[in-house]
């Protein structure tokens, strides 16, 4: 893990983003840099989110150069209409500004399979 920051880069740990602007911000400044992100939505109520959080919080430690982001959707909730999620957790993998894969459901194997595909 690393120990350099700045306002937009992250590394080894997760992100919660409240609302649309900061977004946004994150989005726009991993697409410059050609950085994987991944957009994990869930909420405080759901289950299977809480089944997923702690082996997305460990994957954002095995892969310092991804960002990682995390949207509960009763929180940001003009995120998740802007996504249209309408299943949680859903993990959507973005790359320059466009969406490439994404996860729905409490499913381990395909979101590490997903990831160590697309961070490589």
């Amino acid at each position: 893990m690393q120990d350099v920051k700045d306002s937009t880069q992250t590394y080894g740990e997760v992100v919660s983003i409240r609302k649309a602007s900061e977004l946004e911000t994150r989005l726009t400044a991993s697409s410059k840099s050609n950085q994987l992100t991944i957009l994990y939505f869930t909420a405080t109520w759901c289950g299977p989110c809480r089944f997923m959080a702690p082996l997305y919080t460990s994957l954002a430690s095995k892969y310092p150069k991804v960002l990682f982001l995390k949207i509960d959707i009763d929180e940001a909730s003009d995120v998740a209409a802007k996504w249209s999620i309408s299943s949680v957790p859903t993990f959507f993998f973005t790359k320059n500004g466009k969406e490439i894969d994404k996860v729905v459901g409490a499913d381990k194997s395909s979101l590490e399979n997903k990831l160590a595909k697309y961070a490589s």
